[in-house]
């Protein structure tokens, strides 16, 4: 037998495999964003930026979660996207797409402003230096919100909009149960509710389980 017959595979076989894949993948990212939700530091004084004594005894911690949730991003929401575009084929198909570049857009977006923050505070906090250049810094850092946020926030918002297009997109098509596009407009109050502790992950565990139903559903429907 040949190893061109022994690794032969039919079209169908080998599309159901690949969709089989982006939703294990989809799946394993949406829950490990529930941990780091829970995980995720909260500012002693309030707020979104955070202050030398904030960082400087967790600095390990907050550069590898950040760098682990930017990674994961960079799967999760291109995936879901995809996700959504393999069910939506016929009915409601433009506002999947659509939505979906959005999500693809946004997401490139908030992954490097994410990394880049996370490296900002690690270099500020490293112990070779002195607490008061750290401190001063991490000030300055802070106080520049223009560069410390300025292509997270609108990747937040692309994200959001595109989940947002794209649950029309499922509710026309009606490809999936109502439930599931209804929980991905759970990302909305992340805007405004805590994004971090119990409350955060609370916050999360809509957005993970219609994230995991999609890629069931697309799935399945190979």
């Amino acid at each position: 037998m040949s190893t061109e017959t022994a690794f032969s595979t039919t079209p169908e076989t080998a599309t159901r495999r690949r969709v089989g894949l982006l939703a294990l993948a989809l799946t394993i990212t949406s829950i490990t964003a529930l941990p780091g939700s829970y995980l995720w530091p909260e500012p002693a004084a309030g707020g979104d930026t955070y202050t030398y004594a904030d960082i400087a005894p967790i600095r390990d911690l907050w550069w590898g979660l950040l760098v682990f949730l930017s990674a994961a991003l960079v799967l999760n929401v291109p995936f879901q996207a995809l996700a959504t575009m393999i069910l939506v084929r016929r009915r409601g198909a433009g506002w999947a797409t659509v939505g979906g570049a959005m999500m693809w857009l946004g997401t490139a977006l908030y992954s490097v402003g994410g990394a880049g923050w996370a490296a900002a505070y690690y270099f500020a906090t490293d112990p070779a230096l002195d607490p008061a250049v750290g401190t001063s810094v991490m000030e300055q850092i802070s106080a520049d919100t223009g560069h410390l946020f300025g292509v997270m926030i609108p990747g937040a918002l692309l994200v959001a909009l595109g989940t947002v297009i794209q649950a029309v997109g499922l509710l026309r098509s009606r490809a999936v149960p109502r439930w599931i596009p209804i929980l991905t407009l759970a990302i909305i109050p992340t805007f405004v509710l805590p994004g971090n502790g119990l409350t955060g992950a609370l916050v999360g565990l809509p957005i993970t389980v219609s994230a995991i139903a999609l890629a069931y559903h697309a799935w399945h429907r190979q």
